[in-house]
């Protein structure tokens, strides 16, 4: 029993020690160091923001907040006691880039407040890319940390006419000054630091609406920073006779007559010259390796046709045609002439409902072309809203398609659950989309592998457009209404 009031005794003594401990002084910060302590200059009186600190000092325990320039930091009790606090700077903590601050740190506890003098600072700017608005006027600034600035400077030195930072300060818009046309850097000087990007910005072309546009269409360019246009180059040195800048990222261009061989696409302005990276009218080109169809001598036995039977593969026999104008020469179609049901096979499309190629080279070199650098092309009229079923692409051979296989099915990640095209346009399919399948020709589709890695790993270059259902709603007929022409096999994407 003695022994039982001892302890009793024994453990009181210790809480009340505690307890005078924490609460029996006026809380002092000494110092405020690394997390390691073995660091060489471990104690410091600056941190950039959103670091990890340790907080020193006397009688600190019972803490109820803990202020940086008066942002509140997240405590951690766990983490707190009466000689070290460990606590994150927030993130949101201001320094004297953006505002006049008490530079301090205050520890706020049960038994009094303690003050010490400490400086916040930033992590210096960076620049990760810069583009024009639609006018030119104005250049883009896009990074990180662009609080404090001082100044931002062009080629040449001039200073930057007006600026605006939006207010989580990694975005600047600035008014460029009148060019030297001079090519440096533009260098923007804040509290921390600077940082400097290249100027101007190249102009790209990343995209062609339609590779294969046939004279008077209007065919669509994205890239980047399509300002101050001069020219749009065809094959042969041919300007575009109009063409009209949709946005910085987009030109419309009327593609003009007399293309007569394949070649580059080139736009050039003010920022030089942007070449697209696949050539233009690849059709011509035909029956060149990589060439699979062109669809022009519909029941050829070459790449200007394609085999038929039972299928029914319709052509569409001239460019002028009504149902599909504005293509090059004939195409082929996919049309499902009955209803499919839902999670069909290929037995129940509806004729026509394949588009059968012969074998047809696909490089010169396949034994070392590797599928990451190649893409099956081809344009497609996609004719009335596609909202249910897909096409597969698969490769094989008569009554034998099932050596490998990728799905177009634009329509499954449009936003609005519908794909439709105004006119041909150009589908790129990365070979890499390629799987190898398990009997899917009369059954629902199934991929199992991974992708190939060569071109020779395709045991038959003779491929297939195959309308099938692999989906839970049912097609009704004549909902499905797609030409393809000119399929192809190319070095990029």
């Amino acid at each position: 029993m003695k022994k039982i009031i001892f302890l009793t005794i024994l453990s009181v003594s210790i809480f009340f020690a505690c307890k005078k401990n924490d609460n029996g002084g006026t809380p002092v910060i000494t110092s405020v160091r690394a997390i390691d302590s073995t660091e060489r200059d471990s104690l410091f009186t600056t941190a950039v923001v959103g670091n990890l600190i340790v907080i020193q000092g006397n009688n600190l325990g019972g803490v109820q907040s803990i202020f940086f320039n008066d942002t509140p930091a997240v405590v951690n009790p766990v983490y707190a006691t009466s000689t070290h606090i460990i606590i994150t700077i927030p993130g949101s903590a201001p320094t004297k880039a953006t505002a006049s601050v008490p530079n301090q740190i205050k520890v706020v506890t049960n038994h009094g407040t303690a003050v010490f003098t400490f400086t916040l600072t930033l992590n210096g700017p960076f620049i990760s890319g810069i583009s024009f608005n639609n006018t030119g006027a104005l250049v883009l600034i896009s990074g990180g940390n662009f609080q404090g600035i001082q100044k931002i400077t062009f080629p040449g030195g001039d200073t930057a006419v007006g600026y605006a930072v939006n207010t989580t300060y990694n975005i600047i818009a600035a008014v460029i000054p009148p060019s030297k046309n001079l090519t440096d850097s533009l260098r923007i000087f804040c509290t921390y630091g600077h940082a400097s990007f290249p100027f101007p910005p190249p102009m790209t072309v990343s995209a062609v609406s339609n590779e294969n546009g046939p004279a008077g269409t209007t065919i669509i360019l994205k890239g980047t920073n399509f300002i101050g246009i001069s020219k749009v180059m065809f094959p042969g040195n041919i300007a575009a006779p109009s063409f009209h800048a949709d946005s910085v990222n987009q030109l419309s261009v009327v593609v003009p007559p007399g293309v007569t061989a394949p070649d580059s696409l080139r736009v050039m302005g003010v920022l030089g010259t942007a070449t697209y990276r696949q050539l233009y009218d690849t059709w011509l080109l035909h029956p060149t390796p990589g060439y699979l169809n062109t669809f022009d001598n519909p029941y050829a036995s070459d790449n200007t046709g394609a085999s038929t039977d039972w299928t029914g593969t319709h052509f569409d026999a001239n460019a002028t045609d009504t149902v599909y104008p504005g293509g090059t020469a004939g195409s082929a179609a996919i049309l499902n002439g009955s209803p499919i049901g839902a999670n069909s096979g290929a037995g129940s499309q509806g004729n026509p409902g394949f588009i059968q190629n012969d074998a047809h080279p696909w490089v010169a070199s396949p034994t070392t072309a590797l599928t990451t650098d190649y893409s099956l092309k081809f344009e497609a009229y996609v004719k009335k809203k596609w909202t249910a079923g897909s096409i597969w692409i698969t490769t094989g051979g008569w009554y034998g398609w099932g050596n490998y296989a990728a799905k177009w099915a634009p329509w499954i990640t449009d936003p609005s659950g519908a794909y439709q095209t105004s006119g041909w346009v150009t589908i790129t399919i990365p070979l890499t989309s390629f799987l190898p399948n398990n009997n899917f020709y009369n059954t629902a589709y199934t991929t199992t592998g991974t992708p190939t890695t060569h071109l020779s790993d395709f045991s038959s270059t003779a491929t297939c457009f195959m309308l099938m259902n692999d989906d839970g709603t049912a097609v009704p007929a004549g909902a499905i209404n797609i030409a393809i022409d000119n399929v192809r096999v190319v070095k990029g994407k």
